[in-house]
């Protein structure tokens, strides 16, 4: 079983105290997955939230024409399907295991009665759903906004991961392909190659190992 401090790594509970999220514990499985696996499709009705605690999911979603899109990726200490928190619906996505992962599991069931029991809990969540909101609003916002290469600048920084360790430059997964990332925004791989080679050369990115790691991310934040 996870512990308290497994939980307020994530965003979703990272402002609570451990006595806060001691109650969702008992109700909370910790699963394997493969790569290849889903975790849910994309209009299934579902019940479950998961959180990552190691390994790396995509999230995509079939368009009009049958193709998929791919929407995210999400690695450790992200969760997926928080729409899903407080009731029973429909997955807004398929959700597919790209590395060996370790995922908790949460069934929503039991939601409604931690949450009268717990006021605090109740007001993290709300506050941390409403601020992911407003994320996607200003995604939104820059999509209709910025040339295409300005939203790929936007789509870095949405994705960049935190530096691991203090002073060092965030970054972003190498593995994701810049198939993927023209997938994510509806542009050509051609385009992607062009524009993070040519922030490579202006000092703003920088590949080292298995990582992009952004060295000036104010200046993806103003791209045009």
């Amino acid at each position: 079983m996870p512990n308290a401090d497994d939980l307020l790594r994530f965003s979703l509970f990272s402002s609570l105290s451990s006595d806060d999220v001691a109650p969702l514990l008992p109700h909370i499985v910790e699963r394997r997955y493969r790569p290849g696996q889903l975790l849910y499709v994309e209009g299934e009705i579902g019940s479950s939230v998961y959180f990552v605690l190691s390994g790396q999911v995509k999230l995509c979603k079939s368009t009009p024409a049958g193709e998929k899109q791919i929407l995210d990726w999400c690695g450790p200490y992200e969760c997926l399907a928080e729409v899903l928190l407080l009731e029973a619906g429909s997955y807004p996505s398929t959700a597919e295991v790209l590395k060996d992962s370790i995922l908790l599991v949460l069934n929503n069931e039991i939601m409604p009665q931690i949450l009268e029991a717990n006021p605090s809990l109740s007001v993290a969540l709300i506050r941390t759903l409403s601020r992911r909101l407003r994320l996607s609003q200003e995604f939104i916002r820059i999509l209709t906004n910025r040339s295409t290469t300005g939203i790929l600048a936007a789509l870095f920084l949405r994705l960049a991961r935190p530096a691991t360790t203090p002073g060092q430059p965030i970054f972003v997964d190498a593995s994701i392909t810049h198939r993927d990332l023209a997938s994510m925004i509806g542009t050509s791989r051609e385009c992607v190659n062009r524009a993070i080679n040519g922030w490579k050369r202006s000092g703003i990115l920088k590949l080292v190992d298995d990582r992009l790691e952004i060295l000036k991310p104010q200046e993806l934040a103003e791209w045009p």
